[in-house]
Formats: C-alpha cells, sequence, structure tokens
C-alpha cells in the first residue's frame, strides 16, 4: 500500500516551503563548495528519523535536511521553548522540544513523557523526525556517544505498532572544513537506513540492553560517513594531512574527501607519519611559510605560473576593487554581528547565514533600485544585479589567486636564500605524500 504522508494545515507546509527556500539560499551562498553523497539514501517513503553528528548547531538542520522530501519535524533543547514568544513560534514551526540533562536543575525531574508521545503520534502519522544523536554541538571532527533518545523513540512507536510500522533510521555524517568560518567546506553523506524492527526479538528478551546496543549501532553507523579524528591531537594531524593533499591541484573535493576519511581511519596510529608531518608543519612554522607556498614553488614551471598570476592579478585589479567595495558591508555586518552577540562559536554560521540573508539581498536590491539612476541606465538593473552577483564570486577568486601568489612568492625567496633547508622542505613532504598515498 503506498504511503499516506502527515497532514498539514496549507499556510504551515507554505511557512515550511518558505523557510526551505530561504536554508537552501542560505547554505548555498555560505558554503564555498557542499558535497552530498548517498542521494539514493534519501528516497523514502513513510515514517522516518533523520539522525546526525552535531558540529555546527542548526547547520546541522539545514545540510542534512534539504534533500528530504517530506516535511521533517524536530526534536529541539527544551532551553529554546522557555520564553513565551519563541514556544509559541517553535511549536508551529516543526518543533518538538526535549529535556536535557543539562536543560533541568539538580535534583529536578527530567520528564520527556510529551515529546516521546509527539513523537509517537508524529511517527504514525508517516512523519519525519531530525535528531542530532550527540544531544550537544561539538565544533570537532570526531563523533561523540550518541544519546539513547533515537532508539527509546524508535523501539516506543515500533512496539506500540505490533512492530510493523515500517519505521527507518537515516544516518547522515557531516564533515565540515571549519564550522564557524564563511564560504568553508562541507560534506553530506547519507547511509543506507537502519530499521528498529530487526530489533524486535532482542528489545523483547531486555529492553534496556538493546537500546543500548540499538545506539551504539547507530553511532557506528553515523561515525562510518564521517572523518572522525577520535581526539583533538587526531584531529589536528588529519588537518595537516588534509591541507597537504588539497594542495594537490588533481584532487577532487570528493576524492580528498574520501582520502581524508580513509586516512583517519587507517593512519591516526601511525607514529611516523604523525612525527614526520609535526616536523613539517613545525618547520613551517618557523619559516614563516605555509605548505600551498612550498607546493606552489616546487611544481613544475613555477616561475612561469608567477607572471601569469601577476598579471591576472593587475588585468583584474579594477573589477576586484569594485567588488569588495559593493559585498564589504553585506559579509561584514553579519561577522560583526555575531561578534557582538559573543554566543558560542558553534553558533557562528547559523548567526553569519541568517543576517547574510538580509544583507545581501538587501545589498542587491539598493543596487537595482538605485545604481540605474546614477549610472544613467534606467532598464539595467537586473543587468547591474547579474554583475554584481558574479563580481562577488571574482572578488573571492581574485583573493584566492593573491594569497597562493604571495605564499609561492615567500617560498621562492627562502629557496633563494636558503636552498638546503627548502629542499629538505621539500623532501620532508615529499615522503609524507609517498605514505599517505
Amino acid at each position: 500500500m503506498p504511503y499516506r504522508n502527515i497532514r498539514l494545515h496549507p499556510v504551515l507546509r507554505l511557512i515550511y516551503f518558505f523557510f526551505r527556500v530561504l536554508g537552501w539560499l542560505g547554505i548555498s551562498v555560505f558554503f564555498r563548495r557542499r558535497l552530498v553523497l548517498g542521494l539514493e539514501n534519501y528516497r523514502f517513503d513513510g515514517p522516518a528519523i533523520v539522525i546526525t553528528n552535531h558540529p555546527s548547531t542548526l547547520m546541522d538542520v539545514f545540510n542534512p535536511g534539504m534533500p528530504v522530501r517530506q516535511e521533517m519535524f524536530f526534536l529541539a533543547n527544551y532551553g529554546l521553548f522557555k520564553h513565551p514568544l519563541s514556544n509559541w513560534l517553535l511549536t508551529r514551526l516543526f518543533c518538538i522540544p526535549v529535556k536535557r540533562r543539562e536543560d533541568v536543575a539538580e535534583g529536578q525531574e527530567r520528564n520527556n513523557a510529551s515529546a516521546f508521545k509527539q513523537s509517537f503520534q508524529h511517527l504514525e502519522k508517516n512523519g519525519v523526525l531530525f535528531i542530532a544523536a550527540e544531544g550537544t554541538s561539538w565544533m570537532n571532527r570526531w563523533v561523540r556517544e550518541f544519546k539513547t533518545g533515537t532508539a527509546r523513540i524508535s523501539f516506543g512507536a515500533e512496539s506500540r505498532n505490533n512492530w510493523n510500522l515500517d519505521l527507518k533510521i537515516i544516518p547522515v555524517g557531516l564533515s565540515y572544513s571549519a564550522p564557524h568560518l564563511f564560504r568553508s567546506n562541507v560534506v553530506v553523506n547519507c547511509g543506507e537506513a537502519v530499521w528498529p524492527r530487526d530489533w524486535a526479538d532482542a528489545w523483547q528478551k531486555n529492553p534496556e540492553q538493546a537500546v543500548v546496543d540499538f545506539t551504539a549501532e547507530l553511532q557506528r553507523r553515523v561515525t562510518n560517513l564521517t572523518i572522525h579524528t577520535r581526539d583533538e591531537t587526531g584531529e589536528k594531524f588529519i588537518a595537516q594531512l588534509e591541507e597537504i593533499l588539497g594542495n594537490e591541484q588533481s584532487t577532487s573535493f570528493k576524492d580528498l574527501f574520501f582520502k581524508v576519511k580513509q586516512l583517519a581511519e587507517a593512519q591516526l596510529d601511525n607514529t611516523t607519519l604523525r612525527a614526520k608531518t609535526t616536523s613539517y608543519f613545525d618547520a613551517l612554522e618557523n619559516a614563516r611559510l605555509s605548505d600551498l607556498g612550498v607546493k606552489s614553488w616546487t611544481a613544475p614551471g613555477a616561475g612561469r605560473q608567477v607572471f601569469a598570476d601577476s598579471f591576472r592579478l593587475v588585468a583584474g585589479f579594477l573589477p576586484f576593487i569594485a567588488g569588495y567595495i559593493f559585498w564589504f558591508l553585506p559579509c561584514y555586518l553579519p561577522w560583526l554581528l555575531n561578534k557582538k552577540l559573543g554566543f558560542y562559536i558553534g553558533y557562528s554560521s547559523t548567526v553569519k547565514m541568517l543576517a547574510g540573508l538580509i544583507t545581501f539581498p538587501l545589498a542587491l536590491w539598493a543596487a537595482h533600485r538605485f545604481l540605474p539612476g546614477l549610472l544613467g541606465w534606467h532598464n539595467g538593473g537586473w543587468f547591474i544585479v547579474l554583475v554584481l552577483a558574479g563580481l562577488g564570486f571574482f572578488t573571492e577568486g581574485y583573493m584566492d589567486w593573491a594569497h597562493r601568489t604571495s605564499e609561492r612568492l615567500k617560498a621562492g625567496r627562502f629557496a633563494a636564500t636558503s636552498q638546503e633547508k627548502f629542499e629538505a622542505l621539500a623532501a620532508l613532504r615529499g615522503e609524507i605524500l609517498s605514505i599517505v598515498n
């Protein structure tokens, strides 16, 4: 039988669509590169729970939620519902409040019966839930211990329906290059569905143990979809290898993700590779160089490339200045707002994106409204908007060229004055690449 999707009031559905479009626009501009893997696993019908790791607060809702065709309800922190206005708004915008341990005072009972009941009823109507299974957002690139809520909701909903609900868990791994930075990168990796009904016998024999074991299985599934660095030292080590591999121009973004993921799985305990990588980056720091500079200067035709980039920088200077002047305030104001608010750094990307959804359209509207008259081109408003949008991307690329040229020249000067040290640096880099490749 075909599934009957949950029925929403047309106004709520329109509101959801509006926020969905805003979210799509926001993440499309905020992230420079956004790769979605496993799209075939997003093609599901009926009741489902989408679970993810939780490195970047609300971005962890937008990124895995965009490919989901159905309207998705969210389990959200109880603290967000304490104010009457936010409570009124969130309860109408597909959110279900959940009390975490940190949301209740010491000695106070943590009762989530209402949240579980709402979740059961939503799933029984073939709804979709989103759960950030770690419970609390951490910016690090390793998956922390999952809360048991997903397992309890899954088993509770299935047992209420004699294990015939056909509920599935959709695991999604999120890997950010820098969760708090504008124009950073993200990989959204969706895995195959997990079926709670397969755990019916285990739950009936020992419900608590089944919850623990199923939670561990979900954590394993999500971990396998991410770049999991285990701890802070592992994160620094993998980030350094990622930087080296990322500067190899033949590496695509998708290939880079899988290569770094494989390194995190296989090389975290490679003491030889760790020692060489640490020595290499310590030497770079002492020489005030970057891996990009070393790679660029040792690449074939480095001198000709400096000339080509210098010509490109001179030729593109005027459009760069025009783009920089126009886009300075729309980019600066979200950064300034985030700084003034002083929130936990994990909220930086969310604050910047939401603010940018105001400043960017406002800047383009002002250009459409006023620039045609100033330029004497009264019918050219939309053309001007398109040119300015293109100038934004050009300005970003120009700054990349300038940075690459600067780093290459610094490496060239160092190579000229300290040839032996530079050759030792290049050799050490080659040794690292020989191991990781």
